[in-house]
Protein backbone atom coordinates (compact mmCIF):
# COMPACT_ATOMS: atom_id res chain seq x y z
CA UNK A 1 0.00 0.00 0.00
CA UNK A 2 1.20 3.46 -0.83
CA UNK A 3 2.40 5.69 1.83
CA UNK A 4 0.12 9.19 1.80
CA UNK A 5 3.24 11.03 0.99
CA UNK A 6 3.88 8.72 -2.58
CA UNK A 7 -0.31 8.97 -3.54
CA UNK A 8 0.14 13.01 -2.82
CA UNK A 9 3.20 12.78 -5.09
CA UNK A 10 1.91 10.65 -7.94
CA UNK A 11 -1.51 12.87 -7.42
CA UNK A 12 0.64 15.83 -8.35
CA UNK A 13 2.26 14.07 -11.44
CA UNK A 14 -0.46 13.09 -12.50
CA UNK A 15 -2.13 16.93 -12.37
CA UNK A 16 1.05 18.51 -13.98
CA UNK A 17 1.21 16.04 -16.74
CA UNK A 18 -2.56 16.76 -17.11
CA UNK A 19 -1.48 20.00 -17.44
CA UNK A 20 0.88 19.83 -19.82
CA UNK A 21 -1.05 18.16 -21.91
CA UNK A 22 -3.92 20.46 -21.87
CA UNK A 23 -1.89 23.36 -22.70
CA UNK A 24 -0.52 21.36 -25.72
CA UNK A 25 -3.61 20.61 -27.17
CA UNK A 26 -5.43 24.13 -26.30
CA UNK A 27 -2.26 25.66 -28.57
CA UNK A 28 -3.59 23.84 -31.48
CA UNK A 29 -7.01 24.69 -30.51
CA UNK A 30 -6.05 28.17 -30.92
CA UNK A 31 -4.49 28.24 -34.21
CA UNK A 32 -8.02 26.11 -35.48
CA UNK A 33 -10.98 27.58 -33.90
CA UNK A 34 -13.60 26.55 -35.71
CA UNK A 35 -12.87 23.40 -34.13
CA UNK A 36 -14.67 24.68 -31.23
CA UNK A 37 -17.84 24.89 -33.49
CA UNK A 38 -18.04 20.67 -33.47
CA UNK A 39 -18.55 20.08 -29.61
CA UNK A 40 -21.00 23.37 -29.99
CA UNK A 41 -23.09 21.49 -32.15
CA UNK A 42 -22.67 18.23 -30.70
CA UNK A 43 -24.01 19.63 -27.36
CA UNK A 44 -27.21 20.96 -28.69
CA UNK A 45 -28.16 17.89 -31.06
CA UNK A 46 -27.54 16.03 -27.41
CA UNK A 47 -29.36 18.16 -25.53
CA UNK A 48 -32.43 18.40 -27.92
CA UNK A 49 -32.72 14.65 -28.17
CA UNK A 50 -32.58 14.07 -24.56
CA UNK A 51 -35.60 16.46 -24.39
CA UNK A 52 -37.35 14.67 -26.82
CA UNK A 53 -37.03 10.94 -25.47
CA UNK A 54 -37.56 11.86 -22.15
CA UNK A 55 -40.58 14.13 -23.03
CA UNK A 56 -41.57 11.41 -25.06
CA UNK A 57 -41.45 8.47 -21.50
CA UNK A 58 -43.08 10.76 -19.73
CA UNK A 59 -46.13 11.20 -21.97
CA UNK A 60 -46.33 7.71 -22.41
CA UNK A 61 -45.81 6.64 -19.20
CA UNK A 62 -47.75 8.91 -17.12
CA UNK A 63 -48.09 9.94 -14.28
CA UNK A 64 -46.03 7.53 -11.56
CA UNK A 65 -48.01 6.87 -8.35
CA UNK A 66 -46.20 5.02 -5.61
CA UNK A 67 -45.53 4.74 -2.02
CA UNK A 68 -42.17 6.00 -0.77
CA UNK A 69 -39.93 2.94 -0.24
CA UNK A 70 -42.58 0.72 -2.39
CA UNK A 71 -39.87 -1.62 -3.90
CA UNK A 72 -42.60 -3.12 -6.45
CA UNK A 73 -43.32 0.55 -7.97
CA UNK A 74 -39.97 1.10 -8.08
CA UNK A 75 -38.91 -1.61 -10.04
CA UNK A 76 -41.47 -1.00 -12.35
CA UNK A 77 -40.60 2.06 -12.78
CA UNK A 78 -37.22 1.08 -13.81
CA UNK A 79 -38.20 -1.39 -16.12
CA UNK A 80 -40.74 1.15 -17.98
CA UNK A 81 -38.19 3.39 -18.53
CA UNK A 82 -35.02 1.25 -19.67
CA UNK A 83 -36.30 1.36 -23.60
CA UNK A 84 -36.03 4.94 -23.03
CA UNK A 85 -32.63 4.78 -20.96
CA UNK A 86 -31.09 3.00 -23.99
CA UNK A 87 -32.24 4.74 -26.55
CA UNK A 88 -30.52 8.01 -24.47
CA UNK A 89 -27.29 6.08 -24.52
CA UNK A 90 -28.13 5.22 -28.35
CA UNK A 91 -29.03 8.39 -29.74
CA UNK A 92 -26.76 10.56 -27.75
CA UNK A 93 -24.10 7.83 -28.29
CA UNK A 94 -24.04 8.35 -32.14
CA UNK A 95 -24.42 11.68 -32.12
CA UNK A 96 -21.33 12.28 -29.72
CA UNK A 97 -19.05 10.00 -31.92
CA UNK A 98 -19.92 11.63 -35.13
CA UNK A 99 -18.79 15.08 -33.69
CA UNK A 100 -16.06 13.46 -32.26
CA UNK A 101 -14.92 11.64 -35.59
CA UNK A 102 -15.53 14.95 -37.32
CA UNK A 103 -13.28 16.47 -34.99
CA UNK A 104 -10.63 13.70 -34.57
CA UNK A 105 -10.08 13.58 -38.60
CA UNK A 106 -9.46 17.51 -38.64
CA UNK A 107 -7.53 17.87 -35.96
CA UNK A 108 -5.26 14.56 -37.25
CA UNK A 109 -4.82 15.39 -40.72
CA UNK A 110 -3.94 19.64 -39.07
CA UNK A 111 -1.18 17.63 -37.01
CA UNK A 112 0.11 15.73 -39.88
CA UNK A 113 0.66 19.26 -41.77
CA UNK A 114 -2.43 19.03 -43.79
CA UNK A 115 -5.05 21.75 -44.40
CA UNK A 116 -8.33 20.08 -43.02
CA UNK A 117 -11.47 22.51 -43.07
CA UNK A 118 -15.14 22.16 -40.77
CA UNK A 119 -16.70 20.50 -43.85
CA UNK A 120 -14.01 17.70 -44.75
CA UNK A 121 -14.46 17.01 -40.45
CA UNK A 122 -17.71 16.45 -41.53
CA UNK A 123 -17.59 15.00 -44.63
CA UNK A 124 -15.38 11.85 -43.23
CA UNK A 125 -17.92 11.60 -40.45
CA UNK A 126 -21.01 11.47 -42.95
CA UNK A 127 -19.04 8.95 -44.60
CA UNK A 128 -18.58 6.97 -41.65
CA UNK A 129 -22.34 7.47 -40.60
CA UNK A 130 -22.98 3.51 -40.21
CA UNK A 131 -19.89 2.68 -38.90
CA UNK A 132 -20.77 5.14 -35.90
CA UNK A 133 -24.53 3.87 -35.33
CA UNK A 134 -23.12 0.24 -34.83
CA UNK A 135 -20.67 1.65 -32.51
CA UNK A 136 -22.90 3.40 -30.46
CA UNK A 137 -24.93 0.18 -30.75
CA UNK A 138 -21.98 -1.47 -28.96
CA UNK A 139 -21.40 1.41 -26.60
CA UNK A 140 -24.68 2.04 -25.65
CA UNK A 141 -25.23 -2.03 -24.30
CA UNK A 142 -22.12 -1.56 -22.16
CA UNK A 143 -23.18 1.46 -20.84
CA UNK A 144 -26.27 -0.32 -19.74
CA UNK A 145 -24.89 -3.04 -18.35
CA UNK A 146 -22.42 -1.17 -16.28
CA UNK A 147 -25.16 0.44 -15.01
CA UNK A 148 -27.19 -2.36 -14.53
CA UNK A 149 -23.84 -4.40 -12.90
CA UNK A 150 -23.46 -1.10 -10.92
CA UNK A 151 -27.30 -1.02 -9.21
CA UNK A 152 -27.67 -4.88 -8.45
CA UNK A 153 -24.31 -6.00 -7.78
CA UNK A 154 -21.25 -3.71 -6.89
CA UNK A 155 -19.94 -0.39 -8.02
CA UNK A 156 -16.45 -1.48 -7.44
CA UNK A 157 -16.41 -3.97 -10.15
CA UNK A 158 -18.61 -1.68 -12.31
CA UNK A 159 -15.75 0.97 -11.28
CA UNK A 160 -12.64 -1.58 -12.72
CA UNK A 161 -14.73 -2.93 -16.04
CA UNK A 162 -15.45 0.35 -17.06
CA UNK A 163 -12.10 1.73 -16.99
CA UNK A 164 -10.60 -1.72 -18.25
CA UNK A 165 -13.10 -0.63 -21.13
CA UNK A 166 -12.02 2.88 -21.21
CA UNK A 167 -8.80 2.18 -22.10
CA UNK A 168 -9.56 -0.82 -24.63
CA UNK A 169 -12.07 1.87 -26.32
CA UNK A 170 -9.60 4.42 -26.12
CA UNK A 171 -8.75 5.03 -29.81
CA UNK A 172 -11.98 3.61 -31.43
CA UNK A 173 -12.89 7.72 -32.25
CA UNK A 174 -9.23 7.88 -34.20
CA UNK A 175 -9.80 4.66 -36.02
CA UNK A 176 -13.07 4.99 -37.23
CA UNK A 177 -11.88 9.05 -38.53
CA UNK A 178 -8.48 7.17 -40.11
CA UNK A 179 -10.17 3.98 -41.37
CA UNK A 180 -13.38 2.55 -43.16
CA UNK A 181 -13.34 -0.33 -40.76
CA UNK A 182 -16.10 -1.83 -38.44
CA UNK A 183 -16.80 -0.79 -34.79
CA UNK A 184 -15.70 -4.65 -33.63
CA UNK A 185 -12.52 -4.44 -36.08
CA UNK A 186 -11.75 -1.36 -34.20
CA UNK A 187 -12.44 -1.49 -30.69
CA UNK A 188 -9.79 -4.92 -31.32
CA UNK A 189 -7.21 -2.51 -32.94
CA UNK A 190 -7.42 -0.01 -30.29
CA UNK A 191 -6.76 -2.55 -27.05
CA UNK A 192 -4.09 -3.70 -29.46
CA UNK A 193 -2.63 -0.19 -29.86
CA UNK A 194 -2.68 0.61 -26.81
CA UNK A 195 -1.56 -2.66 -25.22
CA UNK A 196 1.68 -2.44 -27.48
CA UNK A 197 2.46 0.78 -26.56
CA UNK A 198 1.48 0.84 -22.84
CA UNK A 199 1.67 -2.43 -22.28
CA UNK A 200 -0.90 -5.02 -20.30
CA UNK A 201 -1.82 -2.95 -17.47
CA UNK A 202 -1.96 0.64 -16.37
CA UNK A 203 -1.90 2.22 -12.84
CA UNK A 204 -3.02 5.58 -13.89
CA UNK A 205 -2.85 8.31 -16.42
CA UNK A 206 -3.50 11.47 -17.41
CA UNK A 207 -6.44 13.28 -16.26
CA UNK A 208 -8.37 16.30 -18.03
CA UNK A 209 -11.05 15.83 -15.30
CA UNK A 210 -9.18 16.78 -12.56
CA UNK A 211 -8.27 20.02 -14.12
CA UNK A 212 -11.62 21.08 -15.46
CA UNK A 213 -12.56 20.03 -11.88
CA UNK A 214 -10.74 23.19 -10.81
CA UNK A 215 -11.29 25.24 -13.55
CA UNK A 216 -14.95 25.01 -12.88
CA UNK A 217 -14.86 26.20 -9.38
CA UNK A 218 -14.93 29.96 -9.80
CA UNK A 219 -18.09 29.31 -11.93
CA UNK A 220 -19.71 27.78 -9.23
CA UNK A 221 -18.60 29.95 -6.89
CA UNK A 222 -20.51 33.13 -8.81
CA UNK A 223 -23.92 32.75 -7.31
CA UNK A 224 -22.84 32.51 -3.53
CA UNK A 225 -20.79 35.94 -4.53
CA UNK A 226 -23.67 37.36 -6.39
CA UNK A 227 -26.28 36.63 -3.94
CA UNK A 228 -25.21 39.79 -1.59
CA UNK A 229 -26.80 41.94 -4.80
CA UNK A 230 -30.39 40.52 -3.81
CA UNK A 231 -32.61 38.45 -6.99
CA UNK A 232 -31.14 40.01 -9.60
CA UNK A 233 -27.86 39.37 -8.52
CA UNK A 234 -28.35 35.84 -8.26
CA UNK A 235 -29.96 36.01 -11.12
CA UNK A 236 -27.13 37.44 -13.15
CA UNK A 237 -24.70 35.09 -10.87
CA UNK A 238 -26.57 31.63 -12.02
CA UNK A 239 -26.80 33.28 -15.77
CA UNK A 240 -22.70 33.97 -15.74
CA UNK A 241 -22.02 30.60 -14.35
CA UNK A 242 -23.98 28.31 -16.97
CA UNK A 243 -22.50 30.50 -19.88
CA UNK A 244 -19.27 29.72 -18.07
CA UNK A 245 -19.24 25.66 -17.67
CA UNK A 246 -20.51 25.37 -21.13
CA UNK A 247 -17.77 27.65 -22.74
CA UNK A 248 -15.19 25.60 -20.43
CA UNK A 249 -17.33 22.36 -21.58
CA UNK A 250 -17.18 23.12 -25.29
CA UNK A 251 -13.22 23.71 -24.68
CA UNK A 252 -12.96 20.69 -22.91
CA UNK A 253 -14.56 18.65 -25.73
CA UNK A 254 -12.50 20.43 -28.01
CA UNK A 255 -9.38 19.96 -26.04
CA UNK A 256 -9.72 16.46 -25.71
CA UNK A 257 -10.27 15.78 -28.85
CA UNK A 258 -7.27 17.27 -30.53
CA UNK A 259 -5.11 15.41 -27.75
CA UNK A 260 -7.08 11.74 -28.73
CA UNK A 261 -5.89 12.67 -31.99
CA UNK A 262 -2.32 13.39 -31.19
CA UNK A 263 -2.01 10.50 -29.24
CA UNK A 264 -3.54 8.34 -31.40
CA UNK A 265 -0.74 9.55 -34.15
CA UNK A 266 1.76 9.36 -31.67
CA UNK A 267 1.00 5.27 -30.85
CA UNK A 268 0.96 4.34 -34.36
CA UNK A 269 3.57 6.20 -36.23
CA UNK A 270 5.61 7.79 -33.09
CA UNK A 271 5.38 11.24 -34.84
CA UNK A 272 4.64 13.85 -32.78
CA UNK A 273 3.94 17.50 -33.75
CA UNK A 274 1.40 20.67 -32.67
CA UNK A 275 3.72 22.12 -30.15
CA UNK A 276 3.25 17.92 -28.06
CA UNK A 277 6.28 16.92 -26.57
CA UNK A 278 7.20 12.82 -26.94
CA UNK A 279 8.04 12.68 -23.49
CA UNK A 280 4.52 13.79 -22.29
CA UNK A 281 2.70 11.60 -24.41
CA UNK A 282 4.69 8.68 -23.78
CA UNK A 283 3.61 9.36 -20.20
CA UNK A 284 0.10 9.91 -20.81
CA UNK A 285 -0.37 6.41 -19.39
CA UNK A 286 2.01 4.54 -16.49
CA UNK A 287 2.63 1.50 -16.98
CA UNK A 288 2.28 -0.98 -13.87
CA UNK A 289 5.66 -1.53 -12.58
Amino acid sequence: MDHPAERQKKLMGTFSRSWDLLGQSFTVLKSDKELFWLPVMSAIFCLSVTAVIFSSALLVMGPIHSIPGDIGAQKLFYQQMAPFVFLFYLVTYSIATFFNVALVSIASNRLAGGLATLDYGLQVAWNRKWRIIQWALIAATVGMLLKMLEQRLSRFIASVIGFVWTLASFFVVPLLAAEDIGPGEALYRSAEIFRDVWGEEVVGGFNFGIIFLVLSLPGLLLPFVSIRFGKVGLFMGLALMTIYLLLLGVVNSAAQGIFVAALYRYATTQQVSGGFQPDDLAGAWQPKQ
